[in-house]
Order: C-alpha cells, then sequence, then structure tokens
C-alpha cells in the first residue's frame, strides 16, 4: 500500500508532537509544512522542547527545506489558503486552531488535499469523529474534525459508564496544564474568557471548556446535563480530569472498579493505573486516558467520581495519527 501522504498545517505544540509521531510510523510520508514563523525556529523547537526533551533525530534545515534523518520536508509560510499549492497531499492536518468553518476548509481540497482533519472542536456543519468511539460509522467525508484533547479522553470512560448504568447527568473538571494561549504575566488578551489576561505560571485558572458541548455531540440526550470547566495549573503539561456522573440506579464502588477493568479492552487507548502516580509521570504518555483506580468512587450509591490521566499534547497527538491513518 502507498504510505498516506500528510501535510501539516501549524507547527505549534500539537503540530510538532504529531508529526514526531507521525514521522514514526512507516504508513505515512510527511510531506509539509506550513506555519508563520521562521524556519530556522521550526527546525530548532522540532529539536529542543522543554517538556519532551532533545529530539532523537538528526534535525538541519536546508534553505526551505526540513532535514530529519534521510528524509527532506518542505517549508511553508503561506497566510493565504488559496496560496497554498497541495497538489498530491492525502490528508491535510489542521492543527493551527484557526480554520473551524467549513468553507474555510473546502479550499484545501480546491488547492489539491484529498482530505482534511481538524485538530480542535468545529461548527455542526462538520463531522466529529473520534477513534474507538465512533470512527466505525466514518463515511467518507472530506472534512472531520477530530475534537478536543478533553473529549478523546473523556468519552471512553462516558461509553463504558453509560453503556451498563445510564448517565443521567455529569460534571466534569479538567485540571488542564497552561497552553501556549494563555500569558506569562498579567498584560491584554483577546478572549472573551478575561481571566486569560492574568499570569499562567502564577495563578489557578478556571476558564471556559467546550468538553460538555463535545462530549453532547456524542450523547445528545444529555445535552443539556452536562458541564464543564478548564482549571489551567502552573505545570507545562498533563491534565487531570475529575469526572461526576450521576446515573439511574444504585451502584458499588468495588462493582464500578470491576467494570471499567473488564471493559477496558475495547478502548486499546484507555488505560488503568494503581500506582501513586502526579502529572509528571504521565508526560508522552500516548493513551487517551489513564483511569487512576485509587481515585474512584461513589458517593450516595448513585454518583460516581472518576479520575483520570491525560498528556493533552501527546496523547491527543497520538489520536490524531491514528485518525489520520483510518481515513487517509
Amino acid at each position: 500500500m502507498p504510505k498516506i501522504r500528510l501535510f501539516i498545517n501549524g507547527f505549534g505544540r500539537i503540530g510538532r508532537a504529531a508529526f514526531k509521531i507521525a514521522f514514526e510510523d512507516s504508513d505515512i510520508e510527511i510531506v509539509g509544512i506550513n506555519d508563520i514563523y521562521e524556519f530556522s525556529q521550526m527546525a530548532y523547537l522540532l529539536k529542543y522542547d522543554s517538556v519532551y526533551g532533545v529530539y532523537e533525530k538528526d534535525v538541519k534545515l536546508l534553505d526551505d527545506r526540513l532535514i530529519v534523518e534521510d528524509k527532506s520536508i518542505k517549508l511553508h509560510s503561506q497566510t493565504d489558503p488559496k496560496l497554498l499549492n497541495l497538489e498530491g497531499v492525502d490528508l491535510f492536518l489542521d492543527c493551527s486552531g484557526i480554520f473551524l468553518d467549513r468553507l474555510s476548509n473546502e479550499i484545501r481540497l480546491k488547492m489539491g488535499a484529498k482530505k482534511v482533519l481538524i485538530s480542535t472542536p468545529v461548527g455542526e456543519d462538520i463531522p466529529t469523529y473520534v477513534m474507538d468511539i465512533n470512527h466505525h460509522e466514518y463515511r467518507g467525508e472530506k472534512i472531520i474534525s477530530n475534537s478536543s484533547c478533553s473529549a478523546n479522553a473523556i468519552l471512553p470512560i462516558m461509553n463504558i459508564i453509560d453503556k451498563k448504568l445510564k448517565i443521567t447527568s455529569g460534571a466534569f473538571t479538567m485540571y488542564h496544564s497552561y497552553t501556549a494561549y494563555q500569558k506569562l504575566l498579567d498584560v491584554k488578551h483577546y478572549s472573551k474568557d478575561i481571566r486569560r489576561a492574568r499570569s499562567a505560571t502564577q495563578n489557578i485558572q478556571p476558564l471556559q471548556s467546550s468538553a460538555a458541548t463535545e462530549c453532547a455531540k456524542f450523547f445528545p440526550n444529555l445535552k443539556s446535563s452536562l458541564s464543564a470547566v478548564s482549571v489551567r495549573v502552573p505545570v507545562s503539561a498533563v491534565t487531570l480530569y475529575e469526572l461526576h456522573f450521576k446515573i439511574q440506579k444504585s451502584y458499588q464502588k468495588e462493582d464500578l472498579v470491576k467494570l471499567i477493568k473488564s471493559n477496558k479492552n475495547d478502548y486499546p487507548y484507555l488505560d488503568l493505573t494503581l500506582e501513586p502516580l502526579v502529572s509528571r509521570d504521565f508526560i508522552k504518555n500516548d493513551n487517551m486516558a489513564v483511569v487512576d483506580l485509587n481515585l474512584i468512587d461513589i458517593i450516595g450509591k448513585n454518583l460516581i467520581k472518576i479520575s483520570a490521566w491525560q498528556d493533552n499534547e501527546w496523547g491527543y497527538a497520538k489520536q490524531l495519527i491514528r485518525m489520520a491513518k483510518e481515513i487517509g
């Protein structure tokens, strides 16, 4: 089988993680990268990463070519989608977080890409698929979203609980590492959420989250019964999810642990741990989520509490590349 010819648009935290994962995959050939910063910085930030360490591959820059080991990849710095030639591209992976509607992504198809995969939540006019959740329902659409990192973590757990116990409502709190969209020091910010203007390194910041809306796409009966908040904390990677589900009937804690253990194999990238671990232990973990069995509880017999860990960059990027292979 020919390799999937992958083009990455947006070479930030997710784009670079996706690059490293895809580069190791013999079924994928990375044929281009586009972002609007200096090519020398693209090479530098690929090689040196404060979270993931020094990239073990040899990285060089030759004019507009990124040379990784013996592979040469064309670099672009194009702001106008109409000027980005994508002839021969099987899959355009958009990690920019900017192009979220159908019209802006259809331009990628007109410029030559066969399909587009978006690494963020989008509007209702673009279908959303998540690996091991509904990827088997994929119908060949040319433009799809891979949803959010949070939805990728929460949905396999929700599926297990709902299938057996029927969820009636849910509340999610994500203790989420800070992101590049926040600020190092208090300064103006263009988000509607004014707390983003405060220092990410000095504060715990409760921010708006799309997790409830994204999960409701898969559980439409719970559309008005889910809520979520992303509590940004001063660490550079990994999220701890505190998930509360109200269920229809009474249940016991030991039975809940058994339920999760017995259904884990349905989700190859859902893992479990009994170790007393902390966030740093999950850096570069490629699972959708790792359920912390020691932190499972049931309050009042029908209010479930489940804690799970996720490297919200690396783990999510892994699911992106899995989806890329699925549809590419």
